[in-house]
């Protein structure tokens, strides 16, 4: 009996080993087909998104060039040599790709694809839908704004171009003569913006005419030549005669292509200025509210509602107008210091070096780069910002810009805080550290502007306490720099949402002891002229600063705001919604190690 139930044993035994081999090969097979298709998922994807990335670089010359400084690394070997144009038919063809880009993006199946393919999926899918949020409303753009417009910065991108080889030189000219052609193209845009009442304020279009003139005031010193000349001169394995014949072409193409295209804009603009049907905010015009709500989330990169933004920033005006008054009342004599106070450090480099070195303690190690620190031309100056950075390319992240307004007058600390904002731990910081440590191509394309611009009023105002002045004095500076920021950010949505008046924007800055007349007046047209320009700055640190508020609070002791840091720049420019999914992540992470 023994034998016959060991025999039935040996027989079950046999056929659940049999059994159990089929599952294991099935479930074996299982995971290799699993796995194959991970992986081919992941590699189609990345495939789609090299593609896209060769589409978008190639469209734009300018963009191609400040991005790769080796195409042909890239496999990029042809493409036109062009500004583009705008016109209502590039902005449809432009809705179409990204329709065709957006359909294509969600074919792929979300699961299957890596942890940092999905974060470039869901910045992908969020970019292609804002897009077509203004599909409808092209016209309400504008590319000639004062201090952003293509007239105040194109000629700062030209000047920089850099000559790696011959051919740049060639593509520079070849750029150059048609910019007379891209203008007519801006100049056409305008002209129908008027034919649909939408035509800019004529303060902002006289503040335009008026630095298209001055850029050509003085056509033999145009910094157009000297900058070319030098470039061309420190390119190697080029004759003296073939340099001396590309100088020749260049001041030849100055005048008559380039000082013609400023003309072209000079012409046009004051044929169109009287035709200006709102000299007030957006939401005067009639689609104005709708087009204010792109730009902000657009622009800020925040998916709050004006109302909450709102709320956001007078919660934060309030508790640092409390901090600044508590400053005041224990240190009765800090009004009157603030204004007497020494600072040392002026140099930009010294500057520079000094933040570089500070910094380590709270943020990753930077990598190598150098950086060179130039000053605005005389002609630009008194229309362009304080400072700004320009991005090198990708493929060669060492040689960075750092411009300083002159006109700008810095004193005391002001310097020192406006290079954090634009080079370390700022602009210049965060964009070599982002592509030294991130290997996909297309979100280096991608403008998140109350990402960048956010993160480099963070560490702006994180500087001061860099500064090894009195601890009392840099934070009472601090908070005046935030408030002000408040207050511009505040205007912004009054004037241009909710319909604020010249009076009651004087208004307004009457309540903080803000009177004099010439500054409202000139502030209340800025901010026509740019609307949401200055929320990009205040919105964007008050999300960084919510962001940290919540890991804060969710992390307890284990916060670092080293870890912090690094986990912000290794997401990288992104939607302030989307960073708050992925810390979410990274926060559940570190509490389990």
């Amino acid at each position: 009996m023994f034998y016959k139930i060991k025999k039935h044993l040996g027989i079950i035994c046999c056929l659940l080993f049999a059994i159990a081999t089929v599952f294991y090969f099935t479930s074996i097979k299982s995971v290799l087909y699993q796995t194959s298709n991970i992986e081919s998922s992941q590699a189609s994807f990345q495939l789609f998104t090299d593609e896209l990335f060769k589409s978008e670089v190639t469209s734009n010359t300018l963009i191609l060039h400040y991005t790769l400084e080796n195409p042909e690394k890239y496999n990029i070997d042809n493409y036109p040599i062009t500004f583009g144009n705008i016109s209502e038919d590039s902005f449809h063809e432009a809705d179409l790709k990204i329709k065709e880009n957006l359909k294509a993006l969600e074919t792929f199946d979300y699961e299957m694809l890596s942890s940092g393919q999905q974060l470039t999926y869901d910045i992908l899918h969020d970019y292609y839908q804002r897009s077509l949020e203004q599909s409808d409303l092209i016209y309400y753009s504008e590319a000639l704004s004062p201090t952003t417009g293509t007239q105040a910065q194109l000629p700062i991108l030209m000047a920089e171009y850099t000559f790696n080889n011959e051919q740049d030189i060639l593509n520079y000219l070849t750029l150059l003569a048609q910019m007379d052609d891209y203008y007519t193209s801006i100049i056409n845009f305008e002209k129908e913006k008027s034919k649909q009442g939408l035509f800019m304020a004529s303060d902002a279009a006289h503040e335009v005419i008026s630095q298209c003139s001055d850029f050509i005031n003085d056509p033999e010193n145009n910094f157009l030549i000297s900058t070319f000349n030098t470039r061309v001169d420190s390119l190697d394995g080029i004759s003296d005669t073939t340099k001396n014949n590309y100088k020749l072409q260049n001041k030849s193409i100055l005048y008559s292509h380039v000082i013609p295209a400023y003309k072209i804009l000079i012409k046009g603009l004051s044929s169109l200025e009287d035709s200006c049907t709102n000299e007030q905010g957006l939401c005067y015009f009639e689609n104005g509210q709708k087009y204010y709500e792109y730009l902000v989330k657009n622009n800020t990169g925040s998916s709050k509602s004006i109302f909450e933004l709102k709320k956001l920033l007078n919660t934060y005006m309030k508790n640092d107008l409390k901090q600044l008054a508590q400053i005041a009342t224990d240190n009765p004599s800090i009004l009157a210091t603030s204004d007497t106070y020494s600072f040392d450090l002026s140099d930009p480099n010294t500057i520079l070096e000094d933040l570089k070195s500070k910094i380590t303690t709270d943020f990753p190690e930077p990598p190598n780069a150098d950086y060179t620190v130039k000053y605005i031309d005389s002609s630009l100056s008194k229309h362009l910002s304080p400072a700004f950075y320009l991005t090198p390319p990708i493929d060669n992240i060492t040689n960075n810009s750092i411009y300083i307004n002159p006109d700008s007058n810095y004193s005391k600390i002001d310097l020192y805080t406006t290079l954090a904002h634009e080079g370390y731990p700022g602009h210049l910081y965060q964009n070599i550290y982002f592509n030294a440590n991130n290997s996909d191509l297309i979100r280096k394309l991608l403008n998140y502007g109350g990402y960048t611009e956010g993160w480099a009023t963070y560490v702006e105002m994180y500087s001061y306490q860099l500064t090894n002045i009195d601890s009392n004095l840099s934070k009472f500076l601090q908070l005046n720099n935030a408030i002000t920021l408040y207050l511009y950010a505040n205007m912004d949505i009054g004037i241009n949402y909710n319909g604020w008046s010249l009076k009651d924007t004087s208004d307004y800055l009457s309540n903080y002891g803000i009177s004099d007349e010439n500054a409202v007046s000139k502030v209340y047209c800025a901010i026509i002229s740019e609307p949401t320009n200055y929320l990009k700055y205040c919105i964007g640190y008050l999300e960084f600063m919510e962001l940290k508020k919540t890991a804060e609070k969710e992390l307890g002791s284990n916060f670092q705001l080293k870890d912090f840091h690094e986990f912000i720049l290794d997401t990288g420019p992104a939607p302030f919604y989307i960073i708050d999914k992925y810390m979410n992540t990274w926060m559940k992470e570190l509490a389990k190690s």
